[in-house]
């Protein structure tokens, strides 16, 4: 599952939404975009979803303080926004590099 579709399962965000006929950059910044507005109106309407998801998706709470108090310019969804996609790309990256394709588990007792 690619990063784009995990963040867009996890927002109830239709991924209709989506340019398909963009290149790579073009379409992350429309990802980022369509996930700021889901995540501005999360915080207007339903901040408890908002805290449930970033819960369910482990966005550490620490660096959500850390950025905003480092870049008080920013409001505080473009952080979330930041963060989640940064999360997102970590636990890929981590599946990657621990998935060696053989399930065969086996532990010395």
């Amino acid at each position: 599952m690619n990063i784009e579709k995990q963040i867009f399962d996890s927002f109830e965000i239709d991924e209709s939404f989506l340019p398909k006929a963009i290149n790579d950059d073009g379409r992350f910044a429309e990802m980022r975009k369509i996930l700021l507005q889901r995540i501005e109106e999360l915080l207007e309407k339903d901040v408890e979803k908002l805290m449930w998801i970033l819960y369910r998706i482990d966005v550490n709470e620490g660096k959500v303080r850390k950025m905003l108090e480092e870049n008080s310019s920013l409001n505080y969804a473009e952080v979330l926004t930041d963060l989640i996609i940064e999360r997102q790309i970590e636990k890929a990256k981590s599946r990657q590099q621990y998935s060696t394709g053989d399930s065969d588990w086996s532990f010395d007792v």
